[in-house]
């Protein structure tokens, strides 16, 4: 009777043990790391901006001069949903910015290398300017997110990096 016991409890430990485990951003896989980044306020979805054919004519075969462009309220890229890995990293970045105290240089650089692993130069060029350098292999989405921004009732330019209030990207510059 003692074993049939035991073995229940052993059994509950585990279970327990395991959901602690499992919620943590290490070892969080699909609805449980959703959940981590629910809570820290990063959506699984994100804009693929590297697909080539958003900007082809519709038609096969036309001449760019004669093929339609532009559709009104299309999708401007592919939405899909990140891997885990991918998103792991996303939400480790997002609790980065959730806690950045001062947007310093060195915060915001350990943010977007943790984000989108780009080592990314920050350099002022006025008041409330500064230009990002990138390296050349870059790619189209990780060089629009740099610079992806909301207008909120609180903010005018709210970027998914903790750039300081009221900061406005400048440029993007490729080096290599």
């Amino acid at each position: 009777m003692l074993g049939a016991i035991t073995s229940e409890i052993q059994e509950l430990s585990t279970a327990i043990t395991d959901l602690i485990k499992y919620r943590t951003i290490a070892n969080a896989e699909g609805k449980n790391l959703d959940t981590i980044g629910r809570i820290v306020g990063i959506n699984r979805q994100n804009y693929n901006y590297d697909a080539d054919y958003w900007y082809q004519p519709d038609d096969a075969g036309v001449c760019p001069d004669n093929g339609h462009w532009w559709v009104q309220k299309s999708q401007q890229a592919i939405i899909e949903n990140m891997d885990d890995i991918t998103y792991r990293k996303w939400i480790w970045m997002k609790i980065l910015t959730n806690h950045n105290l001062f947007s310093s240089k060195p915060e915001i650089e350990r943010e977007i290398l943790e984000g989108i692993a780009e080592t990314v130069g920050i350099q002022r060029t006025g008041m409330i300017e500064q230009d990002l350098y990138v390296t050349t292999s870059i790619s189209s989405t990780n060089k629009n997110l740099l610079t992806y921004n909301t207008n909120t009732t609180l903010t005018e330019n709210d970027y998914l990096f903790s750039y300081p209030a009221t900061t406005e990207i400048g440029s993007v510059i490729e080096e290599s």
